[in-house]
């Protein structure tokens, strides 16, 4: 459908050497990366094992197509094929040299991976009912396919600050996702003119915003230069020291909204004056015909019902459009050989990649429906579950991604169950989005949905599988993001949903919307179940709560993947701080002494352990967190000595009345909160005292002079992440810029994690050399702060 870059050929065998270099060692691992990603092949959470991410822009996929990604992976023995929220499908557990004849052959048939992933622009999302809704303003695809073609012939579309989404909404009532991505098109007419109402800096993922309006309406014929507009002002502005900040959303929150459009129009303004692409939308040469088969005639309650669920009317007379649900997105070869081989039967516009991870057929006349619902029978499709259900979208999670924190599969698949075997009226609620998202990075964009859930660590004794819960986005006219509401463990995850759903259904009558019902008194019966569930077993009462759904280990972190460190260090200080708030506004209802008590000895604990992290120091049971915090804050300086009497008491009498001292807990937890709040990029701390503070030293020092320089080494063997990342940028912080550290890591997750967790920093990563069964890392720090 889009045209492929010229230089695609050129490409793949570029690729295919860089391939047989790095298996012979003449490239490093993290170089190769940087190629492997943007090329939309990514490692899975296997070390060694890889996927194939493949372009479809707006989903659309022709059923020869579609035939030829089911047969490659067929023939590379790939069990998983992977429908994502971006309307693309993964090809999963490949090997890296597979990819040498994975490309060509999807380069046969018009499609390719390139662009799927790192700082390039991304596939294009539209509306999966544009050129088929009675409501659309007009069909937005042509539109998305010709302004695809155009940005990946550039070269610089592959080498941005960072992603770049784009997306195409077909009117203002249906505007998902042109509100919430980098740059966003939706439909409008004026004066009996085509054109766009324009969107930039939207995003769904950390720090997430609407986008910003650029333009009320843009005549059709300025699309391309207000695409290049975007795609140059971010090359130019976008923030290439900070991975974590370099998102365009990011220049607005720096520059303010005034200054960024200023920037965006100097370019727009430029590109009309001295470029002015004309722009007109693809000609899509689209077939349809009439199947060789004859209609099947099929008469049952549950055909009806399917129907009635699934089926849709389009606004072309006599056909429809129905969905094919997969659960989590996941197939395989032998299930898409079958749809392609059905679909190729109607012509080539039958077939679109949904951002809820399912495949729509459309154009199909109204008396084959009964053909579909027997292939999905013959297929074991699950054709009677409730669309609430089907709808469901969760992240690969945990399973297979690097990123990963929960598995977010096993929290749905939970779900589906729970939900499948309840006996509410689901019917009632077919219009709710639940999103499950395994990390806080959005790729199911939790924030996005009615019902939002992202990874966490959660924490008491020991870390559990946890959720942030998100409700309420809501899409089309007068858009708002999903807001956070608490946090729930993965195993309560499933009841606690379902007693959502259980309260909405009891009162929907009264609310046009589940919006509406939120804005009444559902937030607050839903932030009562947050309450509800809040208490965690001990390991010893119910292990259940330490393994997450679909694993058979305790639940840990030790396995996420690269430049993670980080998020896993404030990832934990989070748990403590959390605590400490939710404590005192347990304390302004709770009367019972007792647990007033319990309460204001947990703050004093979590007070305590919040800021262990950042000194490299992991207490492994209650007491000595205390002991922790009275020598590496109290003795150091940091707190005030004053405290020292109350954590010594939490430390040797926990049972102790805290009620006589809660002016005084209170002090302590502003005391530590403050210091927190001032903590610089180095972890370093500013002093409330005159006192020098000198960084304790967990292991010597030892300095290896060389011919012109000093270098300190520092021993992190037998280590564990996040520490070795923690001691390490300790002891940057206590040298001078331009300096030389050299670290020994162990192999595998230490030396997969901490030099990207340094590079983020800003700091040069100078050599990474294997020496037997460890690693010697040297490090420049950096020369000066990146803001």
């Amino acid at each position: 459908m889009y045209k492929l870059p010229t230089t695609l050929t050129e490409d793949i065998a570029y690729f295919g050497t860089l391939i047989d270099d790095f298996h012979q060692g003449k490239i490093e691992p993290v170089k190769f990366k940087g190629t492997r990603v943007p090329m939309g092949i990514y490692e899975q959470r296997k070390d060694g094992t890889y996927m194939v991410r493949v372009r479809c822009t707006g989903g659309y996929i022709s059923p020869q197509q579609l035939k030829q990604v089911a047969l490659t992976a067929q023939s590379h023995h790939s069990t998983l094929l992977h429908i994502t929220t971006r309307q693309e499908i993964q090809i999963h557990h490949i090997s890296i040299d597979q990819v040498k004849t994975i490309l060509p052959e999807l380069q046969k048939v018009e499609l390719s991976s390139k662009g799927g992933g790192g700082n390039t622009v991304r596939n294009f999302l539209v509306d999966v009912n544009s050129g088929i809704s009675h409501t659309e303003v007009f069909d937005v695809l042509p539109y998305a396919v010709d302004l695809t073609t155009k940005l990946i012939a550039k070269p610089d579309s592959f080498s941005l600050p960072r992603k770049l989404k784009i997306a195409f909404s077909t009117s203002e009532s249906k505007a998902d996702f042109a509100v919430i991505n980098d740059l966003g098109f939706i439909a409008t007419i004026k004066d009996g003119k085509r054109g766009f109402k324009v969107y930039l800096g939207g995003s769904v993922a950390s720090n997430p915003t609407l986008g910003w309006e650029l333009f009320d309406f843009a005549p059709e014929e300025e699309l391309i230069n207000i695409a290049i507009a975007a795609k140059r002002f971010f090359n130019n502005h976008g923030n290439r020291k900070n991975k974590h900040k370099a998102r365009i959303r990011y220049i607005f929150y720096k520059e303010g909204e005034e200054k960024t459009k200023e920037l965006f129009f100097n370019y727009y303004n430029e590109i009309k004056a001295k470029e002015n692409v004309v722009y007109t939308p693809a000609s899509l040469n689209f077939e349809y015909r009439n199947p060789s088969f004859a209609a099947s005639d099929v008469h049952s309650s549950e055909f009806e019902l399917w129907k009635k669920q699934h089926a849709s009317s389009q606004k072309q007379n006599g056909l429809f459009s129905t969905i094919v649900s997969f659960v989590n997105g996941n197939t395989d070869s032998e299930t898409l050989l079958k749809i392609a081989g059905f679909a190729s039967e109607f012509g080539n516009d039958v077939l679109r990649f949904t951002a809820r991870q399912q495949l729509q057929l459309r154009n199909i006349p109204e008396k084959y429906l009964g053909n579909v619902y027997l292939l999905l029978k013959e297929l074991n499709i699950p054709t009677e579950l409730p669309v609430v259900i089907d709808n469901i979208v969760s992240c690969t999670g945990a399973d297979t991604c690097r990123l990963g924190i929960c598995y977010s599969k096993g929290a749905s698949l939970a779900l589906r169950k729970k939900l499948g075997k309840s006996k509410l009226n689901l019917n009632e609620v077919s219009e709710l989005q639940i999103n499950i998202s395994g990390c806080p990075n959005s790729c199911a964009q939790q924030i996005w949905s009615d019902i939002g859930f992202s990874g966490r660590v959660g924490r008491n004794e020991r870390m559990y599988a946890a959720y942030n819960v998100y409700v309420g986005a809501q899409k089309g006219n007068n858009p708002q993001l999903g807001e956070a509401i608490g946090t729930v463990s993965a195993k309560d995850l499933p009841q606690f949903t379902e007693d959502i759903l259980a309260d909405y259904i009891s009162v929907k009558v009264a609310h046009s919307s589940f919006r509406n019902y939120l804005d009444a008194n559902g937030k607050d019966k839903i932030k009562s179940l947050v309450e509800k569930y809040k208490d965690i077993p001990d390991f010893d009462e119910d292990k259940n709560y330490y393994y997450d759904w679909g694993s058979e280990e305790l639940f840990s972190v030790a396995n996420k993947g690269p430049a993670e460190c980080s998020a896993g260090l404030f990832d934990m200080i989070d748990v403590d701080l959390n605590f400490i708030k939710q404590g005192f506004d347990s304390l302004k209802s709770e009367t019972e002494a007792n647990k007033i008590n319990q309460i204001l000895f947990d703050i004093v604990f979590s007070s305590a352990r919040m800021l262990l992290v950042t000194k490299g120091a992991e207490p492994r049971i209650t007491a000595e967190a205390f002991e922790l915090f009275i020598d590496k804050f109290i003795n150091e300086g940091l707190v005030d000595e004053s405290f020292k009497d109350l954590v010594k008491i939490a430390q040797t009498n926990p049972d102790t009345d805290f009620s006589t001292r809660k002016e005084e807990i209170v002090s302590l937890s502003d005391a530590v909160i403050k210091l927190y709040e001032g903590m610089d990029d180095s972890l370093q701390f500013k002093v409330p005292s005159t006192k020098q503070i000198e960084t304790q030293q967990e292991n010597p020092v030892q300095e290896i002079k060389t011919t012109d320089v000093d270098i300190r080494v520092k021993d992190y063997r037998g280590v564990a992440c996040p520490m070795n990342f923690v001691k390490t940028k300790i002891e940057l912080a206590t040298m001078k810029s331009g300096e030389l550290l050299e670290i020994w890591l162990d192999d595998g997750q230490p030396i997969q994690n901490v030099p990207g967790s340094v590079r983020n920093e800003g700091h040069q990563v100078v050599s990474v050399i294997q020496e037997g069964l460890f690693w010697k890392v040297m490090i420049r720090k950096k020369r000066f702060s990146f803001g």
